[in-house]
């Protein structure tokens, strides 16, 4: 047998590394089990997870003026959070979470173009029939 600190050998039925001192095991007792590392737990993110909820509602409720900027922006800042927490098992999640978020305040500005454009549009108009309006009774001089 060989010592496990020295490497000397140590002839049987010695207790104790002639070299450097150090104990034998005894060799009927059973080996210790090897040290096996395991890679840190993998801890739930609700960070993550509130940050898909504010994307998901970002896109839901792109037509409602003003409420997707709001859950966009929560659902930017909560992901990128989730992002950045380590040793998390929902960064899928929070990748997801983002995407949507920036994807439905891109399609709420779209929305509000399509619904507040020609709105804009037809009060101009209305409001050019006015002055001409005016403009007339100003020179027929009717009040």
């Amino acid at each position: 047998m060989y010592c496990n600190k020295c490497g000397s050998y140590i002839p049987s039925k010695r207790t104790v590394c002639s070299n450097c001192g150090t104990p034998v095991p005894d060799p009927s007792a059973p080996a210790p089990a090897p040290v096996v590392e395991t890679q840190p737990e993998k801890r739930p993110n609700g960070i993550a997870i509130a940050g898909l909820v504010m994307g998901i509602l970002t896109i839901v409720f792109c037509w409602v003026p003003g409420l997707p900027v709001l859950t966009g922006l929560l659902g930017l800042i909560f992901s990128i959070a989730g992002i950045a927490k380590k040793n998390s098992r929902a960064k899928g999640a929070a990748v997801t979470g983002l995407i949507l978020s920036i994807a439905g305040t891109i399609l709420s500005i779209f929305v509000m173009g399509a619904i507040l454009v020609p709105q804009v549009n037809k009060y101009m108009a209305k409001a050019e029939e006015a002055k001409s309006y005016l403009q007339t009774m100003e020179t027929s001089g009717t009040d």
